[in-house]
Order: structure tokens, then C-alpha cells, then sequence
């Protein structure tokens, strides 16, 4: 198939891995990226610039005059020759120029989400006539499914085994990775909240800084200053004992990213419970589930002094995501759905059970 991905290519981008892993399907591709396009100057400072000039661009996208000259982009790659599927990376389009782009390509055209409710935003995908609206919460299909008139899938995240596994020779055992516990992602209120409970444990953080404003604490200290991408990130997340992989709040029933990739480099993860986990994976065989604080740390004491239960624990979790969740497994079911042969990914009862209640 000719496809065109269109999204944000930064590393470890959600739409780089689908543009990196569609031609080793046997697809061709070519990559749109819409919006305000990230100096990424690295650390604090260019973090910071990148976020002033992110906020200018989006102050003036809603204006229509404006939008539609930057759409002038998007409209002549169309131009450079036919596609069979359009693939959006998250919400960038208005629902006209969802239309259009259909009008210009003949394309089936799908949105795949890869964020929780909490970042719908304006929410363009609710009036856009997509041929295929694809989410990893599948909360979002049991509301949304009978409400918009585009058909509403369920589709777990995954990982790049490309860039996050690593032969065992190859990840070495670098002193700068080694701790207690650590997790990769951004410094927002509910992770700092979490970890601040963490302070009696060799922590080490990896991501963007936290804001200017919070007031981290104890959890600023555990910062390693920098974040951690591809195989440095499987290096970080086998040199800790634990990855914490605390779930925002916006993650209703589904489950974050760092799930599939924690288990995918082999590492020995503890995750929030979520209603039909087991369905992606098995707790306690595969990862291990937390319910509280109090659950929590109570499970970091006891699993912290048996490694050889946590390798087993991780080896088998790592065995499970490259059976079932890389994203060629998500591609693949992906593009069957737009062309009627599967439906998604399969809503397990226990979502069902849990709606009813």
C-alpha cells in the first residue's frame, strides 16, 4: 500500500515509529508533519524555548486565514502521487480538512490516538469524517463507539523492537543506570505526586524537567537532568530493579505506552491496575499490579529482595510483547479494520462487566 503518515517525527515519536516499521511491512511511505515543528535544542533551556514558541504558533493556528496557508503544505504533498491510506497520528485535522483530504487522495483516512481522554482537547475527530478512529483506551470506544458516526476501534499501544530491545550483551551494566527503582517520561503533577512517597528508595527519573511552577521537592533530586530514548532507555529500565510505571489518571481502563515498552526491554515493571490488563498481559507472570500507596511500596520491599523471581517475571513479559504488542501487530490489524476484514482489537468481557456496574 502507498500510505501517508501524518504526525510528529521526533525521536521516539509515536508517528516515527509507525513510519519506520510500515516499510519493513512492505508498505511505501511517505511522512507529513503538521503544526509547530520543535527546534529540539535539548535540555532545560531548550525544552523551555520549545514550549514559548509552541504556545506562539498555536495562539495564532485558530485563526482561518492563517490555517489555511499552513495547510498549503499538506495539500501539495497530496499532489506528489496516489495513496491507498492516510494514517493521523492524533487530533491535528479539522474536520474540513479531513473532507478534503479525502476529496484530494480517494484515501481511506484513519486517526489513531495515541494520548488518554484527558488530551482530547477540542476534540476535531468527533465532527471529521474518518474512515477509522483508532484508540488505546477502550473506555473511549464504549463511550464514543454509538455516539460518532466515523466507527470507533480499540487499539492498545505497542513497541519498536527496533529501538527498544536490546541482545543481553549489548545493554552492559553502566553505574549510571543502576538504582532501586526508576521510569522514563515527563515530570507532570501526578508523577511527581506519586513518587514524592518514593523518597526512602534509590530513585532515578528520566524525561523533561518538571514546570516552573511545581514545587517538586524531594522528587527534584531524583531527576537525572536529561531523558533517556531508544536503546539508552532500555539500558535505564534493565539497570533498575523496578520500573514504576505510575498511569495518569486519564487512563480510564487502558494502558499507557511505557507498559509495552518496559516489557518489551525486558525489564521487571509495576503497573497501576486496570479494568482487563490481563487481557494484554498476565499480572503476576508477566508484570506486576499495584492498587495503592500502601499496595505499592509494600510490593517494592518484597520484590526488591528477589531477583531471580523479578528476571523470571521480566523475561516472560518481554516474551509476551514481542508475541503480541510491537507495533507491526498494531499495523497490521489497523489496516485489516479499514478493509472490513478484522474489527480492532478484541474488547475483552471484563470491559463489558465493568460498563454494566
Amino acid at each position: 500500500m502507498k500510505i501517508l503518515v501524518i504526525g510528529k517525527f521526533y525521536t521516539e515519536g509515536f508517528a516515527l515509529h509507525i513510519a519506520e516499521t510500515l516499510p519493513i511491512m512492505g508498505h511505501s511511505v511517505r511522512r507529513f508533519e503538521p503544526g509547530f515543528q520543535s527546534g529540539r535544542l535539548g535540555g532545560k533551556l531548550g525544552h523551555r524555548i520549545d514550549q514559548v514558541r509552541g504556545v506562539m504558533y498555536s495562539s495564532s493556528d485558530g485563526i482561518p486565514a492563517i490555517r489555511a496557508r499552513r495547510m498549503r503544505a499538506l495539500w501539495a504533498e497530496t499532489e506528489i502521487g496516489p495513496l491507498d491510506v492516510v494514517i493521523v497520528c492524533h487530533d491535528f485535522l479539522w474536520p474540513a480538512e479531513v473532507a478534503e483530504l479525502k476529496r484530494r487522495t480517494n484515501a481511506q483516512i484513519a486517526m489513531w490516538f495515541p494520548d488518554h481522554l484527558a488530551n482530547f482537547g477540542r476534540g476535531y475527530f468527533m465532527n471529521a469524517p474518518y474512515d477509522g478512529l483508532f484508540f488505546k483506551d477502550p473506555y473511549i470506544k464504549h463511550v464514543l463507539g454509538d455516539v460518532l458516526q466515523s466507527p470507533v476501534h480499540f487499539l492498545p499501544e505497542c513497541f519498536n523492537p527496533a529501538q527498544h530491545w536490546l541482545p543481553e550483551e549489548q545493554i552492559g551494566n553502566d553505574p549510571k543506570y543502576q538504582c532501586d527503582i526508576t521510569t522514563a517520561g515527563n515530570q507532570h503533577s501526578w508523577r511527581v505526586a506519586i513518587f514524592k512517597h518514593l523518597t526512602d528508595y534509590d530513585v532515578k527519573l528520566w524525561g523533561n524537567p518538571a514546570p516552573l511552577w511545581m514545587n517538586a521537592d524531594d522528587v527534584a533530586g531524583m531527576h537525572q537532568g536529561h531523558g533517556v530514548y531508544n536503546h539508552d532507555k532500555v539500558r535505564a529500565f534493565r539497570g533498575a530493579s523496578i520500573v514504576i510505571n505510575n498511569l495518569h489518571y486519564g487512563e480510564t481502563w487502558g494502558l499507557n505506552v511505557r507498559t509495552f515498552e518496559a516489557a518489551g526491554a525486558g525489564a521487571f515493571q509495576m503497573v497501576d491496575w486496570r479494568p482487563g490488563l490481563s487481557h494484554l498481559f498476565e499480572d503476576g507472570k508477566e508484570l506486576i499490579t499495584y492498587q495503592s500507596m500502601v499496595d505499592l511500596k509494600q510490593k517494592i520491599d518484597y520484590w526488591l529482595l528477589r531477583p531471580g523471581e523479578r528476571r523470571a517475571i521480566a523475561l516472560a513479559g518481554m516474551l509476551r510483547a514481542h508475541k503480541s504488542h510491537t507495533y507491526e501487530h498494531r499495523l497490521k490489524l489497523l489496516l485489516n479494520t479499514l478493509t472490513g476484514t478484522e474489527h480492532g482489537y478484541p474488547m475483552p468481557r471484563i470491559y463489558c462487566d465493568v460498563a454494566r456496574a
